[in-house]
């Protein structure tokens, strides 16, 4: 086997080259673009204009003959580059899409699509029949240039549109969204038309089996997708993320997908694009691709590859041409055909649509954008024959200029778009979920032994996570086969090393699982489990059985455990009475506590006190809810308002204020009114959160010199079914310790009690 040559030193060092100036121009543009207003994207597509022949190849002729005058496979290089920025903007494109939403506009988006296909073909099949011969190679071939010239005018540029939406912070929006699902549409059937025509020059017949082969093929890429390809990239990101972990883990993941399904859709004759685009659109359905590692993608995507991407793209560009009386005329007359055609075909159906006149424009001003789209279909046609340089060079003009033009008909728009009510609140509830502390709740892990308290956690926990796509782990310590007797051979070590590594890991596989055969404990062990699984129910996210053996503290294990990239650990547990050393939980769990890496939820259950585990089915009715404004009694209340939405409880927002005793001589007494001014925003604050969810909310704000008393009275009176708090763990010597109020009620209170904690 002849080994391949590498890349020559000289070859090198000009790509290199040429990625720094065009990453340069294209990002000074842009910023300058930006400073004025304008998309920085318009000013990314100039930098391959201002680099090219256009004007440096005017100005500085020897410049642009060193950098960018070059061979075919010198000029490819910096092409895979252009593609590879091409494709991760179309996988974010599909992160910021919402399938369900484009869905439930289903009808609108198709009605979009068709006018912005139907109505441009026919105007540019028109223009191709008339335009003069001499921008056609052969006279005979007139058919296909036309159906060509009228393919190129259907064309959308969805990067382009997606980087001027991005840029605009109008991508969540109904009409953003709308735009996208428009021009996927076009961009599809924009497919099939070029896969005909191309089909018809290169055989001279219309080829309606390619037509009918492209068409399957993209039904049959969706379908699985959607269907085979959801649940493993699904299930692929949650075991990444359980067994490696790390943003640098879950970016490379989604990469590979998309760059096999990239791979997968060019292979089947369809555009690399649309495989990344639909892995973008499942990769953002997963919440374990959380909001903060996409905007890492994200960040990196536009502010180095994209930029590229459209740097060169606008390179290939050469104004010069249009010096030529004749083809400045025909350039003229294309662009305004291509126009007229688009935007007015999509303006003309949106009032069928149900669209305003200004949701019209801002969509037909949109997808008037040909970006690289239109100039890889134009160079396509040049390397078939059926274009002439000419030709080519003003097709390219009109890519450019209608994306130069979308971003400013877009940004005069869209303001005079009013936004709906309906959509107003999506858009609120989507900013919330991105910063929310229980949407972001990946991997929860339970300790059990089975107790009253752990069931009433685990009763909990069902309403909380039954429609979040959250994993919850079961863990079952038990004791080792050395502390029992056994003979502790080098197997069972093995065995007890290989469990342990796998608990660190998260690993999901059969060891960390109970029911071993023959393990003694393992019939208590399973009853164990059933109990809790018996209070959750049927969870969204995976639910999963975990036995450590130790033969020391349980508390060690729950912590090392814990330590394997846990989100919240949730401990049942009733308060001591009579404790010596005023411990408020048994010494595992309070060093637990102390200790964990991640938020701890501490659910004491003693208002349950002698129930059967059958009976803590009983509905939710009431949740009373203290808060003194902290991040934590915010997370608490997130956790409270998305329970009783389930419950269809009522939610009493609780702030009591502390009053001055007259010995508090250094502290500064504010005066009562702004004081409650002051509780009532803190209840208003949380208040208003709930009922953006959609609980139903009703706030107190009171005096009292002992708000734990206070707390434990009112929850006494309202027959309030749980108390649901949040409190900052404080410096204490040997024990956790929350604070008087916190633990009054832990200890008093007539219900169940719930108090998050942060680390």
């Amino acid at each position: 086997m002849e080994l391949i040559e590498p890349l020559g030193h000289h070859e090198l060092f000009l790509v290199i080259l040429q990625l720094t100036v065009l990453l340069f121009v294209a990002r000074v543009l842009g910023e300058a673009f930006s400073s004025i207003g304008q998309p920085a994207v318009v000013g990314e597509l100039l930098a391959g204009v201002v680099l090219g022949p256009s004007l440096l190849g005017v100005v500085v002729p020897g410049a642009y003959e060193s950098l960018f005058v070059v061979s075919e496979s010198q000029f490819h290089l910096l092409e895979i580059i252009s593609w590879l920025g091409l494709i991760m903007l179309l996988l974010v494109t599909g992160f910021e899409t919402d399938i369900d939403l484009v869905i439930s506009k289903g009808r609108t988006a198709l009605l979009l699509s068709l006018g912005g296909i139907l109505v441009p073909f026919v105007t540019g099949f028109a223009l191709g029949w008339f335009l003069p011969s001499e921008f056609i190679v052969s006279a005979d071939d007139r058919l296909v240039f036309s159906l060509f010239v009228a393919t190129a005018m259907s064309i959308s540029a969805i990067p382009v549109i997606a980087k001027i939406l991005l840029e605009l912070d109008v991508i969540r929006r109904d009409i953003g969204q709308l735009i996208l699902a428009a021009g996927m549409v076009d961009d599809t059937i924009g497919w099939i038309l070029l896969a005909t025509v191309a089909g018809l020059a290169r055989t001279g017949v219309a080829d309606l089996d390619s037509a009918a082969v492209t068409i399957v093929s993209v039904l049959a890429f969706l379908g699985a997708a959607f269907t085979i390809g959801r649940r493993i990239i699904a299930d692929t990101i949650r075991w990444v993320d359980n067994v490696i972990g790390g943003d640098i883990a879950m970016i490379s993941t989604v990469m590979l997908f998309t760059l096999a399904a990239g791979a997968l859709t060019q292979y089947m004759g369809l555009e690399a694009i649309l495989g990344a685009f639909v892995v973008g659109v499942l990769a953002g359905q997963v919440k374990r691709f959380s909001y903060r590692v996409r905007h890492v993608f994200e960040a990196v995507t536009l502010a180095i590859f994209a930029p590229l991407f459209f740097a060169i793209a606008g390179l290939r560009m050469d104004v010069t041409v249009l010096a030529d009386p004749l083809v400045f005329g025909v350039g003229l007359v294309v662009l305004s055909v291509a126009c007229i055609g688009k935007f007015g075909g999509i303006v003309s159906v949106s009032g069928l649509a149900g669209l305003s006149k200004w949701e019209g424009i801002t969509i037909g001003g949109g997808m008037n954008a040909r970006g690289a789209m239109e100039i890889i279909v134009a160079t396509i046609g040049l390397g078939l024959g059926i274009l002439t340089t000419s030709m080519y060079s003003i097709i390219v003009v009109v890519a450019i200029v209608t994306s130069l033009m979308a971003p400013a008909i877009m940004r005069w728009s869209i303001p005079k778009i009013e936004m709906g009510e309906a959509e107003r609140k999506r858009i609120e509830r989507e900013r919330y979920l991105q910063d929310s502390f229980v949407n972001n709740l990946d991997r929860v892990l339970l300790p059990t032994r089975g107790t009253a308290d752990t069931q009433y956690a685990a009763r909990l926990l069902s309403p909380l996570f039954r429609n979040l796509q959250t994993d919850l782990d079961l863990l079952c310590i038990t004791p080792s086969t050395e502390t029992r007797g056994s003979s502790g051979g080098v197997r069972d070590r093995i065995r007890r090393f290989v469990t342990r590594l796998g608990d660190r890991r998260g690993d999901g596989s059969d060891r960390n699982r109970v029911n071993r055969k023959g393990h003694p404990d393992s019939d208590e062990t399973e009853r164990v489990f059933s109990r809790i699984e018996q209070q959750l129910g049927t969870l969204s996210g995976e639910t999963r059985r975990l036995v450590r053996e130790t033969d020391g503290s349980a508390a060690e294990s729950i912590l090392e455990t814990a330590a394997g990239g846990y989100d919240l650990v949730v401990l049942g547990e009733r308060t001591l009475e009579g404790s010596t050393d005023a411990s408020l939980f048994s010494p595992t769990v309070d060093r637990v506590v102390q200790e964990t890496p991640c938020p701890a939820m501490v659910v004491s259950a003693s208002g349950v006190d002698g129930r059967e585990p059958t009976k803590m089915d009983e509905p939710i009715e009431r949740i009373l809810l203290p808060t003194i404004g902290t991040q934590a009694s915010r997370h608490a209340a997130e956790i409270a308002f998305t329970i009783a939405l389930e419950e269809r409880a009522l939610v009493e927002v609780v702030h009591v204020v502390t009053s001055h005793r007259s010995d508090d001589r250094f502290v500064a007494r504010t005066p009562p009114p702004q004081e409650v001014e002051i509780g009532e925003r803190i209840v208003d604050r949380e208040a208003e959160l709930g009922r953006q969810l959609g609980a139903n909310v009703v706030t107190t704000v009171l005096f009292s010199d002992s708000p734990g008393e206070e707390l434990v009275g009112i929850a006494d009176r309202t027959d309030a079914d749980a108390v649901i708090m949040g409190s900052n763990k404080r410096p204490m010597t040997r024990r956790a310790f929350f604070g008087p109020n916190v633990e009054d009620v832990l200890t008093n209170a007539p219900c169940p009690v719930v108090v998050l904690s942060s680390p």
